[in-house]
């Protein structure tokens, strides 16, 4: 999560949240500003780490918990850019 410390205005949609992704929120490098589903949310199925994470997720509206067929789905995942590069 460290070397994404340069970049500006990602957006999350994963399966597994963790405590890496509150500092980048807090700096303001994780927005969600240009997903295309879900924009400016975070989408992530279940938690993962300290006490932290469950409160930041409590507390922070832009976080929405979702099922994991939803999640997991390539043709949801694809529509948002940069996610997906056909070749």
């Amino acid at each position: 999560m460290a070397a994404l410390a340069n970049h500006k205005d990602l957006g999350i949609h994963t399966e597994m949240f963790s405590d890496g992704i509150i500092p980048l929120v807090e700096k303001g490098i994780i927005t969600g500003k240009y997903k295309k589903l879900d924009a400016g949310k975070i989408v992530s199925t279940f938690l993962c780490g300290s006490r932290k994470i469950y409160d930041f997720v409590e507390d922070y509206p832009l976080v929405t918990m979702m099922r994991v067929d939803y999640v997991n789905d390539t043709s949801i995942i694809r529509q948002n850019p940069k996610a997906y590069r056909h070749k």
